[in-house]
């Protein structure tokens, strides 16, 4: 059911429906929870055209250092337990990658927090790393900020 939910407000949204009367087509007490999530995570078409460039080069810098990680897992050479370890991080910048891609509110907020938590990691802020994470954090901050207004977000109604 939630699948189905979640493509037929992505169908209306891309027929360029807007929020509000997808709400209220769809409200009842058995899905308002679901509705308002997926409503919340999803930016509207004008949007996404507007900031498509800059969403492309945001993903691009995600996978450019999601692809040196991997380089630098394969240049170890270790093949031990943990290895599995290793490709933790790959596997959460992968979906991320993913969300930002399709436009997601929470891609952007995971990118925002996990590169900023990123920073603790000595390794993560040498110079060519440290500017390429303040840039992913500072250009998904923006885009989180444009693509999501805040007063558009759809809120449970009061009982």
């Amino acid at each position: 059911m939630a699948d189905s939910l979640e493509k037929q407000i992505d169908a209306m949204l891309q027929n360029g429906e807007s929020k509000q009367s997808i709400f209220t087509k769809f409200n009842n007490p058995d899905t308002r929870a679901r509705l308002i999530f997926f409503l919340n995570n999803k930016s509207l078409i004008s949007r996404r055209h507007k900031y498509m460039w800059i969403n492309l080069f945001l993903g691009l810098l995600l996978l450019g250092m999601t692809l040196k990680r991997l380089l630098a897992i394969a240049d170890a050479g270790h093949f031990d337990f943990y290895l599995l370890a290793d490709f933790i991080v790959p596997t959460i910048n992968f979906y991320i990658l993913r969300e930002i891609f399709l436009f997601h509110r929470t891609g952007y907020q995971f990118l925002i927090i996990l590169t900023g938590l990123s920073l603790f990691y000595v390794q993560n802020r040498v110079m060519p790393d440290l500017l390429t994470n303040t840039g992913m954090i500072a250009l998904a901050a923006f885009l989180y900020f444009k693509l999501f207004p805040r007063d558009e977000l759809l809120k449970a109604p009061a009982k």
